[in-house]
């Protein structure tokens, strides 16, 4: 998460289904992260711009969490069964 310092980042925070986006501000002496969370109504596209009027106040992130990684999910293919005519 070092790398990530002063980013806005996809994070799966604990017990929290959907993951969430966050600031990672700076990193504390004894190694916890101090992130912001963006306001309501700020658009994804402008997270990136960082300005301060678009973020709440400084907290720190749970002990925990995750950036977030896409999981590849497979396509069931359905089989269909031949249907033939009825002949009496």
């Amino acid at each position: 998460m070092d790398k990530n310092i002063g980013k806005v980042v996809f994070l799966n925070l604990p017990n929290i289904k959907r993951p969430q986006y966050r600031w990672i501000v700076r990193k504390r002496d004894d190694g916890r992260y101090i992130v912001r969370v963006p306001k309501i109504g700020i658009l994804l596209r402008n997270l990136h711009l960082k300005r301060n009027a678009d973020y709440g106040k400084e907290s720190l992130l749970p002990n925990g969490s995750k950036l977030w990684k896409k999981t590849k999910t497979l396509k069931v293919k359905k089989k269909f069964k031949n249907k033939t005519k009825k002949t009496l």
